[in-house]
């Protein structure tokens, strides 16, 4: 389940830093099991012994009924197992560590935690119903050999469908592996953009599906994002309209903006408008702002040029400032 590097995502880096990523401890573990602390033991100041009782493999751990995790908890991030909780854990093999610290083998399989955001979640008390186990066990079995026809379409409807806890996951994960993207349809791909312009209310999700239909550079993408520039209106995302827009098509995407520019009647959505030109960070944005810098104190403009990371843009403000 190794994934493979993708464009678009060294351009929204800021945004990916910030995201959940159970996907990636899904992928990075050697075992992932659903289960519950039982026991907490102190091994000197710098190790703790945590015993889990497995409650629902997923992959990996040999059948095991328990298991033993590691935790240093001197160190400054760390995850460490919850008591009593139902949790998913993305674990990595400690076997060989815990030889080195002396540990008896017969207490094993001895285990630590992959350490990714979001990859310990809670698992509801229906098992089988729960989101994250099912979105687990889609990755799990898509390891083991399941068609990659039949986990692109499983994806894709947890992307689209899913329960929020995990739908963003879903989206990224398709956005970073183009060999199961080339499984869906276009009438796949039509609902996804749809998504990713509708959206509203839920906006990293929205920026997710963005990124992953400019990921497949669908046609329409831009003007269908443009939209709702102005209704959504959190700078994140308009950031993203504009590197998508460069990404997408280069010095020409300043005018597919500016034409949606001259037609907004709201303040906001002028404001977003604008902040997206300034995200494409191309020569013909800069001159768009500059032009409009010159003729009145506009701060949506100023606020463009500062996203612009051109020197030129700085100077403008910077000049008009003083």
């Amino acid at each position: 389940m190794r994934t493979a590097p993708f464009v678009f995502s060294i351009l929204c880096l800021p945004a990916l830093l910030a995201a959940q990523e159970l996907r990636r401890g899904l992928v990075t573990a050697d075992a992932v099991v659903v289960a519950r602390g039982v026991q907490r033991t102190e091994v000197g100041d710098d190790l703790v012994v945590h015993r889990l009782q497995v409650v629902r493999p997923v992959r990996g751990a040999g059948g095991a009924a328990t298991l033993a995790v590691l935790e240093f908890p001197r160190l400054g991030l760390h995850q460490r197992p919850s008591p009593r909780q139902s949790r998913l854990y993305c674990l990595q093999d400690a076997t060989a560590q815990a030889g080195r610290l002396g540990l008896p083998a017969a207490d094993g399989p001895y285990y630590k935690m992959v350490g990714w955001p979001g990859s310990n979640p809670l698992v509801g008390a229906e098992i089988d119903r729960d989101p994250v186990f099912a979105f687990a066990a889609l990755l799990a079995a898509s390891d083991a050999g399941a068609p990659p026809a039949t986990t692109a379409e499983a994806l894709c409807r947890t992307a689209l469908e899913g329960d929020a806890s995990v739908r963003v996951e879903a989206v990224r994960y398709l956005t970073e592996r183009p060999d199961l993207r080339s499984h869906l349809d276009g009438l796949q791909w039509s609902r996804a953009m749809s998504r990713a312009a509708g959206e509203l209310d839920d906006v990293p999700y929205k920026i997710a599906l963005a990124e992953l239909c400019a990921e497949q550079r669908l046609d329409g993408l831009l003007d269908a994002l443009a939209v709702s520039l102005g209704p959504v209106t959190d700078p994140e995302y308009a950031r993203t309209v504009g590197r998508i827009g460069k990404l997408l098509h280069g010095e020409a995407a300043t005018a597919k903006l500016e034409t949606r520019l001259r037609s907004a009647g709201a303040s906001a959505d002028r404001k977003a408008l604008l902040l997206a030109i300034g995200a494409t960070d191309t020569e013909s944005a800069l001159q768009a702002l500059l032009r409009l810098h010159e003729v009145g104190n506009d701060p949506a403009v100023e606020a463009a040029l500062q996203e612009h990371r051109s020197p030129r843009a700085r100077e403008a403000v910077a000049r008009r400032n003083r």
